[in-house]
């Protein structure tokens, strides 16, 4: 009878494990960079008087959402080009 191959329990978890920490480090990169802005946010929402909730800080809220995505995208390739992949 041949044995199974069967691949090696550590590889898999290795990889799982960069996965992961690379996962914390974007997170943590993407939390510092957002916080100020969700600030901003709840600053926007809190001062506005209810006829401009959908006027002007609809497009603020929009505009500082806008800068959290770019944010994201910007750690993201930042990410990749250290890796050098």
């Amino acid at each position: 009878m041949l044995p199974s191959a069967v691949p090696a329990p550590s590889a898999a978890s290795e990889e799982v494990e960069s996965r992961d920490q690379r996962r914390q480090r974007l997170r943590q990169q993407l939390l510092a960079q957002a916080l100020p802005l969700i600030d901003q946010m709840a600053d926007a929402l809190a001062d506005a008087p209810d006829r401009e909730l959908f006027r002007s800080v609809e497009v603020r809220l929009r505009d500082l959402s806008r800068q959290v995505a770019a944010a994201a995208q910007q750690a993201g390739l930042d990410d990749r080009k250290k890796r050098g992949t």
